[in-house]
């Protein structure tokens, strides 16, 4: 396979230790990592081999153990172009990025991304929110490969729901075209500030973590259902209920994917025993042993 990889002439790296790439600076080895720079690259890698998991930031993903698949970073497809109140952002753009070019320019609507560490790609898979907005609410249309081609697929068309959409993840998003409103970028810095106040001030920033692990089963929280139960603090091996924000599974120091899948399926399994609740991981979990 070393001599067909060459020829791809894209960027890549073997056996490859994920815990450096993952938020939760945890995973096993990925045979091979690409890096493609375009939309051209990336129908290159998809047609060279079928197995294969897309990543951005590796934000909300465990990866325990992989079978001759290969990754595909989005990191390098970042481009942000500009058209009056219209961005096309590509699919590796960190959302924290483009929000501060969007009120670079005066424009508006991005800022509801405060404090999520994904790119533009994952957030549209799971209608990423956080601060009483969602990425769908500015969305105009997503492209895709399909076929060997890209098409545009217009907002209408795709489905959004609580952390979820209908885009499924085998379907390759390569950029998306958003819809902003100008504004005053001073007075939506304040407004960011005080995101990021409250941020540090109720989550454990301080620590790797994915972010949510499980989805709010609402009208509930998961959070305040786990807190409830007296689990926070529990832990296996260096994986840890946050003390600060029972939501959040942080890693102390060298905890492995199996330490943190492990203390999931404990909470999981405390809940349901005590409240019948089944929580929904928001994380993806990756395991092909």
């Amino acid at each position: 396979m070393q001599d067909d990889v060459s020829k791809l002439n894209i960027e890549f790296y073997k056996s490859f230790d994920l815990s450096k790439y993952c938020t939760w600076r945890s995973g096993c080895l990925a045979d091979y990592i690409f890096y493609p720079k375009n939309s051209y690259d990336l129908n290159k890698l998809i047609s060279f081999k079928k197995n294969f998991y897309m990543v951005g930031n590796g934000s909300n993903t465990l990866f325990l153990n992989l079978n001759d698949t290969i990754l595909i970073s989005t990191k390098k497809m970042n481009s942000i172009e500009f058209d009056g109140e219209y961005v096309t952002v590509e699919c590796g753009a960190s959302l924290n990025v483009v929000m501060n070019k969007c009120l670079d320019k005066g424009l508006l609507g991005f800022e509801f991304s405060t404090g999520i560490p994904g790119t533009i790609g994952g957030a549209l898979i799971t209608n990423a929110g956080a601060n009483g907005g969602e990425i769908s609410d500015i969305l105009k249309s997503v492209f895709l490969i399909k076929n060997g081609k890209e098409i545009e697929v217009g907002k209408e068309e795709i489905e959004f729901k609580y952390r979820s959409s209908s885009i499924k993840r085998n379907e390759i998003i390569t950029k998306a075209k958003f819809l902003l409103q100008k504004g005053d970028p001073d007075r939506a810095r304040m407004q960011i500030k005080e995101y990021l106040k409250y941020r540090n001030n109720t989550q454990p920033v301080r620590w790797p973590s994915a972010g949510s692990v499980f989805k709010n089963p609402l009208p509930n929280y998961a959070g305040y259902i786990i807190e409830n139960l007296g689990l926070k603090g529990l832990s296996v091996g260096d994986a840890q209920v946050s003390n600060i924000h029972s939501n959040y599974i942080i890693n102390k120091n060298n905890a492995s994917p199996e330490n943190i899948l492990s203390l999931i399926n404990a909470v999981k399994d405390k809940v349901f025993t005590e409240t019948g609740i089944i929580l929904e991981n928001e994380v993806r979990i990756i395991d092909e042993k």
